[in-house]
């Protein structure tokens, strides 16, 4: 049976983006079984229930990128890499390695970077709406993204959307942009009481700062394993930009996103606000204000629901894995 290394960085700067997509990716293969997945993850190694069923190399992100997967491929054949790495940390001789990788027969794939070695890798995988295929025509590597390229674990199966007063708050993996401080105050004093509000602690972010007397509802959530059960269970969601975002939309949550990264989004954002499948909004007060306006308009709530579940319909993971057969010969 062919194997497959999958190799990723993870830490609190970095967020667990990068794992959870390869995640969706490697559950795919495991259930088809024609490959053998492997991790290879740079940096914090978090507890995840669903790597257990894979063997799993973890090193420091101080570690030597190039030295270390030479010395796992001297005692480990694979027939392919797959590589979703943080593109600032920088890496040198990245372009050598993948020559070096390349003579030895080995398919490489590339996940949302690396689109400057196009001309080396056999596939960059982009998990976009809004990547433009037709910019890098004189690439020799096979471009992918679009609505049908997420790579996500759907667990669960989605409901037709009703209204409530469950809230979902997701801030990402680490709370980067430190939303835990003072967010969950502003929300308090500002939403109609008897929202239910449910926020979600990532593995890597601090505990959020409620109020001394909160006016509603607050449940928290310490670095749940999966986010599927509380998705299904909400009846509006509050998100961060990033991969939980559309983990929300393929089951049809009526959503409000923004991104608290300074102008890093703005480009996506801009043509997400026209997909017509969630308020999209710039910062965290006009979030508050857009699920005041969402949560009073079932018309826009159905709009985005059904609009959300159209996009997503197809599985991202599937799609790579078929990609990745037909790189192996393994259909």
């Amino acid at each position: 049976m062919s194997s497959l290394l999958l190799v990723c960085h993870v830490s609190p700067e970095i967020g667990v983006g990068h794992l959870s997509r390869l995640l969706a990716l490697a559950e795919t293969l495991r259930k088809d079984n024609k490959i053998i997945p492997e991790f290879l993850i740079f940096g914090d190694f978090i507890k995840k229930d669903e790597l257990a069923n894979f063997n799993v190399h973890d090193f420091s992100l101080k570690d030597d990128f190039v030295v270390t997967i030479k010395n796992i491929l001297k005692n480990n054949d694979f027939d392919v890499l797959v590589f979703d790495l943080y593109p600032k940390h920088g890496i040198d001789n990245l372009g050598e390695l993948f020559i070096q990788l390349k003579q030895r027969n080995i398919h490489l794939i590339g996940v949302d970077s690396l689109i400057e070695h196009c001309n080396i890798l056999d596939l960059i995988w982009i998990p976009s709406f809004n990547f433009d295929c037709g910019r890098y025509t004189d690439c020799t590597s096979v471009l992918k993204s679009g609505w049908d390229s997420f790579l996500i674990q759907k667990r669960l199966q989605h409901k037709v959307w009703t209204p409530g007063v469950k809230v979902l708050i997701l801030t990402g993996g680490s709370d980067i942009a430190n939303l835990g401080e003072t967010f969950p105050t502003q929300l308090d004093v500002s939403l109609d009481r008897g929202i239910e509000l449910h926020w979600v602690q990532g593995p890597f972010a601090s505990s959020p700062n409620l109020p001394k007397k909160c006016r509603l509802n607050w449940i928290v959530h310490n670095a749940p394993e999966q986010l599927d059960e509380l998705i299904v269970q909400s009846d509006y969601v509050m998100t961060v930009f990033g991969v939980s975002f559309f983990e929300v939309l393929q089951y049809g949550i009526p959503t409000v996103v923004f991104s608290p990264y300074g102008d890093k989004d703005n480009d996506e954002l801009e043509v997400l606000s026209g997909e017509g499948v969630a308020m999209v909004v710039n910062d965290s007060k006009l979030a508050i204000k857009g699920l005041t306006e969402l949560m009073n308009n079932d018309e826009l709530a159905k709009k985005y629901s059904k609009n959300a579940l159209k996009k997503m319909s197809t599985n991202g993971a599937k799609n790579l894995s078929k990609e990745i057969y037909s790189l192996i010969g393994s259909q």
